[in-house]
């Protein structure tokens, strides 16, 4: 019988909990070719899912939270329950280990850890929930160990690139100095250094709300749009954008679109770990367009855009800290 086959039910718990390797995805691609093996795989999916909905129980409630599984899957009423609870280990056993017998912390007793990524660096962070965070260089992200019952909230300055696990009874919510973006499931780009004039929340798929900081909702962006919101203001511009420039520092590029000098400068010192100054003011105002690559040398950098507007630049090898680049105007 095909539900009582082992290498099927093993590939349906790798697939569910994102442990299956290119060939091992490929071999359960070809299983569920067949509608009974799809069948048993959707099935599968729905009590896995309807699991997380019921949300986490304390560690005292070991036996409890195993009758829960089992009321979960019988509530199916499925032809193959016998072989469904045979295999409730594998089909749940992540999600049970990881939440149902975890004693979930109230809002007081949650405990926070910090990363901070240095300048001329990126850094990559899974959360306890599935959310995959890139952070750019510069960034400091305050995550909880785990989360609470019915919320997720993590504290962000500098640039992240959010993948974030769905939970519909769990939104998660990013909060800045002067923004909270909330959402279930969706993936995003935050821009929200302490120093930059604007935050920018760019959408690549699902939707966001973006909030002010007492949780009034002043945005809803759909996929393809970036909001934009002056740190000295209280209004938001909504544009819609080519979300792959937004995302493209993940990839080691950065994409400036008609943007001026100083601002560029700007992102040049967090990639490079240097300290840019203007010798000139009027050269901060000549605006660019373009894409930068990162393992290239800053000096390689500089020279390009030479190329493009009448300055020269000047670097400093500083042995015990910064290097330092000068920028002068060339008549």
């Amino acid at each position: 019988m095909i539900e009582n086959d082992d290498a099927l039910w093993e590939k349906i718990a790798g697939k569910i909990h994102g442990e299956l390797n290119s060939e091992e995805e490929a071999e359960f691609n070809l299983m569920i070719t067949e509608d009974k093996q799809l069948s048993v795989y959707e099935k599968t999916q729905k009590i896995h899912d309807n699991l997380a909905n019921h949300g986490q129980s304390s560690i005292e409630g070991k036996v409890n939270s195993w009758i829960k599984v089992e009321q979960v899957i019988r509530r199916y009423q499925l032809s193959w329950i016998k072989t469904a609870l045979k295999y409730a280990a594998i089909i749940v056993f992540a999600f049970v280990t990881g939440n149902l017998l975890k004693p979930v912390p109230n809002e007081s007793e949650i405990h926070y850890s910090e990363i901070s990524v240095p300048y001329g660096q990126m850094s990559q962070i899974n959360l306890s929930d599935g959310t995959k965070i890139w952070l750019n260089s510069g960034t400091t992200l305050r995550y909880p160990e785990q989360f609470a019952q019915k919320s997720r909230v993590v504290y962000i300055e500098g640039e992240a690139f959010f993948e974030v696990a769905k939970m519909v009874h769990k939104p998660f919510t990013v909060c800045t100095s002067g923004l909270k973006i909330e959402v279930l499931g969706t993936s995003f780009n935050l821009s929200a250094y302490k120093e930059d004039v604007t935050t920018q929340v760019t959408l690549v798929e699902g939707k966001v709300a973006v909030q002010d900081n007492t949780g009034k909702t002043i945005a809803q962006l759909i996929p393809g749009q970036i909001a934009i919101k002056n740190n000295t203001g209280s209004g938001i511009e909504l544009r819609n954008v080519e979300t792959a420039f937004y995302k493209a520092w993940i990839e080691g590029k950065i994409y400036f679109d008609d943007e001026p000098f100083d601002q560029i400068a700007i992102k040049l010192e967090r990639w490079f770990n240097v300290e840019i100054t203007f010798a000139n003011q009027q050269v901060k105002s000549r605006r660019f367009t373009g894409t930068i690559l990162r393992n290239k040398p800053v000096d390689q950098i500089m020279q390009a855009l030479e190329l493009l507007a009448p300055f020269s630049f000047k670097h400093q090898v500083n042995a015990t800290g910064k290097d330092k680049i000068i920028i002068y105007n060339r008549t």
